[in-house]
């Protein structure tokens, strides 16, 4: 089986990376704008946790400094948690068929583009339960030829032939947040970013560097049993 570009872009069964460094590789997409990700911390909730007082005005730097914390505390628990925890779309591209199925990111919201590109350059677009279906409810989220079909035999561009887009991760106002993970996630993002910012060093003199956050914070930030959300 293909080395799960869900749970595989942080290790799978055969590996992401060792997959597709030899057939392809996975992107953020490319859009313009820039995509924009809806954080599951606001910049004032964290000041009320830090305990900032009220500027007035406002520290510009300050606020760039909190938010940039934010993002990378949420990067941080992705890492843990093995899965996107904020709506991201991806271009999966590769340079032939390298499976039956494909396992995406974990939370599979949607696929939104599936491209082929053959070898004279021309695109074929394929249309979802004709050409492939997606499976939202597995975790991680696949992606597969329609019953007793195959995935469509063409001769490929030497590279990057073969597109698909697709976004993973929960939506802001998935109830994942209040009744699965969410509120533990965003305790350990909070405790990660008051370390960071009243600390600068990643905690406390005396803790192991092997053994950088305490098991309180990777408690926090780790992924629990898997369920399946709407």
């Amino acid at each position: 089986m293909f080395g799960g570009v869900g749970s595989g872009i942080y290790g799978g069964s055969r590996g992401l990376y060792g997959t597709l460094a030899n057939y392809g590789t996975l992107n953020l997409t490319v859009a313009s704008p820039p995509q924009s990700f809806v954080e599951p911390l606001t910049l004032d909730d964290v000041k009320r946790y830090i305990g900032l007082p009220e500027r007035s005005p406002l520290d510009a730097e300050e606020d760039l400094q909190l938010e940039s914390m934010i993002t990378a505390a949420r990067g941080q628990a992705e890492i843990l948690q093995g899965r996107d925890l904020v709506r991201k779309q991806w271009d999966l591209s590769l340079d032939f068929w390298i499976d039956y199925f494909f396992q995406l990111r974990s939370p599979l919201a949607s696929v939104d583009l599936f491209t082929l590109r053959d070898s004279t350059g021309g695109y074929t677009t394929l249309v979802e339960n004709k050409d492939y279906i997606v499976d939202t409810l597995k975790d991680p989220g696949v992606v597969a030829p329609p019953y007793n079909t195959m995935w469509p035999v063409f001769t490929p561009w030497p590279s990057s032939a073969i597109l698909i887009r697709f976004t993973s991760g929960f939506a802001a106002d998935s109830i994942w947040w209040k009744a699965g993970d969410g509120d533990r996630i965003k305790n350990g993002m909070r405790l990660l970013i008051s370390n960071w910012f009243s600390g600068r060093l990643p905690f406390e003199q005396g803790i192991d560097p092997a053994k950088e956050y305490p098991f309180g914070l990777t408690a926090c930030l780790s992924q629990g049993a898997i369920r399946h959300v709407a």
